[in-house]
């Protein structure tokens, strides 16, 4: 337990929310795919822009045509006209001549601008026309009107107050027929209205669809590469490094943690933007469309900003418990799965159970505490949104009843405060997903910073090995902080000749299997000089000097797939012919042959289902067609049937002819006739010679052959 709380520790959440050169280092990976980057983010403005435009086509729609929030000013002259052009050149306007008549026709939006009191006097003096509706300037329309109600401002427009149009629907001097026919024009723009909203809709439909598109095909490239690169490098890694890493961390770190980075990137980066522009934007409109109510609205975000920072603030907290409670599970489902078969010979299934029921508890403890967080807190961002618009509908309201704001103008609000509370809500989502990524980002970085064996793959030779062996005063420690009491090897010296069968011999621990280790190169030695063929170890990049060694180990690996599969391993001129060869050389030919599938025979899971012989029977193969200068075998033959046995055997026999081999001997028997034997103990070489020379010695081998046979 102390060992798993150890591996816990270093997956919890650092403080820092963002590392600059972390976050570079994942971008490098979106380079390579940065012109559907850059589309995405060029179709999220326009998103965001479509999100903004709809509410001011809705403004327009409604004040310059559904209400005709529009002022009509006469001049008496055309010289009035234009000083009154001159001194308010911020307001927008049509302008019409007509029979000695100079006119400007003005939205309601732009009254504001003009001095109050020029204004009252234009009232005054019967030379201003609120809300007037303009009309196609026809026969049958000069007909309906009541001349005295009638302002003609072309050959082709006229205009009427839309209350004296009103008046005379409910007078009942004009029929509902009639009123249509009026009001064609404005139906006419209405039309137009809608069709650019339903425009804007169906593009920004169009650019979600080809965003979200872009962003992930991007994003699942990047993940694609990362993954690759992070897998390329855990296989590179030293065998030191498995010792200290489980297996379930190393697989969180190439699925969970690189697709918290695919959601970040594909979700949560340029969706962040999206949220930050329309926010901005939505502030930005308002205050330009009034400033003094979007100050009003606006009175909410102090308590909005207090909220949402203590909330980041929680949410950091208490993820960063879901993330240690999760790295909890995992360690333990990990650990209990691959030693599930000890559970259940010993009846710890109900202490195992328990044990994790307890784990499993406090993250659903944790997992609670984050919901009941976003419980609270989603309501609260609703709420305020209800309290904005309350607010809106007290000041506003009250500002149309005193034809300071048009109703249209309103309604915009209404639509933008509603807005409003979206982004800030997706923001809080957004960052638990940013939170998450970094986190994730860290240590999948941090695994590619640790130093990987060096392949030196461009320096491969094809170097084909005679077969030497040769250790000269080898020191070997697998932890370098270790004492120099707890070397593995201790000034371990000895030569092999090309084609020698060699035996290693001694009680476990004494150091056999870490020789074995170092002459393929899978860790580090801290003193003396391996020497292959006369030339150093390291001088050979680590493709040369593992094509040329075959290992047999105890506890021999097959990899799920088919019987060709774990034979050939992907070594493409391996034919048919020559792995029936290499089959039947080694004995598992006929054991193939009896399967169903023969070759094709599919293999579970490490071989579950072929028996210790067996795997070790495809071992032999797999060995031979590659056809190694060294050949090592870690024997293990103790619990396996006489008859497999003896195939075993005949097999090794036949591994071993032509090529130096080296055996780790466990029973005494099967090394009586190699050419020499090396008994170790306690990390020292302490006895060497043949089989016949080291009884009459009398010394440990002596004593461990006795063991055997008494």
């Amino acid at each position: 337990m102390a060992k798993t709380q150890r591996i816990i520790s270093e997956d919890e959440l650092q403080n820092k929310i963002y590392d600059s050169q972390l976050f570079k280092r994942l971008i490098r990976y979106l380079k390579p795919y940065k012109w559907p980057v850059y589309l995405s983010f060029f179709l999220l403005l326009f998103i965001a822009g479509a999100q903004l435009i709809t509410p001011i086509i809705t403004m327009w729609a409604v004040d310059d045509v559904i209400l005709s929030n529009r002022e009509l000013i006469i001049f008496e002259t055309d010289e009035e006209r234009e000083d009154f052009k001159q001194r308010y050149e911020r307001i927008k306007y049509d302008e019409y001549t007509w029979e000695g008549r100079y006119c400007l026709v003005i939205s309601h939006r732009h009254v504001d601008f003009i001095d109050p009191m020029e204004y009252e006097q234009y009232d005054e003096q019967k030379r201003l026309y609120e809300n007037v509706m303009f009309v196609d300037k026809t026969e049958s329309n000069l007909a309906l009107l009541p001349p005295e109600y009638i302002f003609i401002l072309s050959e082709e427009e006229i205009a009427i107050p839309r209350a004296k149009l009103e008046e005379l629907y409910e007078e009942g001097e004009i029929t509902r027929d009639e009123l249509r026919q009026l009001r064609s024009q404005d139906l006419s723009e209405l039309r137009i209205y809608g069709a650019v909203f339903l425009l804007v809709i169906i593009l920004q439909m169009l650019f979600t669809y080809y965003q979200v598109a872009l962003i992930n095909h991007a994003s699942q490239h990047a993940m694609y590469d990362l993954r690759r690169d992070v897998y390329s490098h855990i296989l590179r890694m030293p065998l030191s490094f498995f010792d200290k890493n489980p297996i379930g961390r190393l697989v969180t770190r190439v699925t969970n943690d690189i697709r918290t980075l695919d959601e970040m990137l594909s979700n949560g980066l340029i969706q962040l933007m999206q949220e930050f522009a329309i926010l901005i934007g939505i502030m930005i409109m308002m205050l330009v469309l009034d400033w003094k109510l979007a100050l009003v609205c606006f009175s909410i975000l102090p308590f909005l900003t207090v909220l949402v920072v203590y909330f980041n603030k929680q949410t950091r907290k208490i993820y960063r418990k879901v993330r240690k409670r999760l790295a909890r599970i995992n360690a333990t489902l990990s650990e209990d799965i691959s030693g599930v078969k000890i559970i259940q010979l010993f009846n710890q299934n109900a202490r195992k159970i328990k044990e994790f029921a307890e784990i499993n508890y406090a993250f659903y403890k944790a997992s609670m505490e984050q919901l009941k967080l976003f419980a609270v807190f989603r309501p609260i961002i609703n709420s305020s949104r209800r309290v904005a618009v309350a607010i809106l509908l007290w000041y506003g309201g009250g500002q149309i009843l005193q034809n300071n704001i048009s109703l249209g103008l309103f309604i915009a609000f209404m639509n933008y405060v509603d807005r409003f509370f979206e982004p800030i809500n997706q923001l809080s989502e957004r960052f638990n997903i940013f939170q998450a990524a970094m986190s994730g980002t860290e240590r999948v970085f941090d695994l590619m910073d640790k130093t990987n064996e060096d392949y030196r793959v461009e320096n491969t030779q094809d170097i084909q090995l005679k077969g030497e062996i040769e250790f000269k005063n080898v020191w070997l420690r697998y932890n370098e902080h270790d004492s120099e009491e707890n070397y593995v090897l201790k000034n371990i010296s000895f030569k092999v000749k090309p084609g020698e069968k060699v035996a290693l011999v001694g009680h476990t621990g004494s150091g056999k299997t870490s020789i074995i280790n170092l002459i393929a190169g899978m860790y580090p030695f801290q003193k003396g000089q391996i020497l292959l063929d006369g030339k150093d170890i390291h001088e050979y990049s680590l493709e040369d000097l593992r094509r040329n060694i075959g290992i047999v180990q105890q506890d021999v690996f097959l990899f799920s797939g088919t019987i060709r599969d774990n034979i050939v391993l992907n070594k493409g001129d391996i034919t048919d012919a020559r792995l029936k060869q290499v089959a039947n050389y080694v004995n598992v030919h006929h054991f193939i042959e009896d399967l169903p599938g023969q070759y094709e025979e599919p293999v579970m899971e490490r071989g579950a289902t072929f028996s210790v012989g067996q795997r070790q029977l495809i071992a032999f193969a797999r060995v031979l067609a590659y056809d190694p200068a060294i050949f090592i075998l870690d024997e293990a033959t103790s619990n396996i049937d006489t008859e497999t046995e003896i195939l075993i055997q005949d097999a090794l026999k036949k591994l071993m002819e032509g090529r130096t081999s080296i055996i780790i001997a466990h029973r005494l028997s099967t090394i009586q006739h190699v050419d020499r034997i090396i008994v170790l103990h306690k990390g020292k070489i302490i006895e060497e010679g043949s089989h016949q020379q080291l009884l009459d010695n009398k010394g440990l081998y002596y004593d461990l052959y006795r063991l055997q046979y008494t």
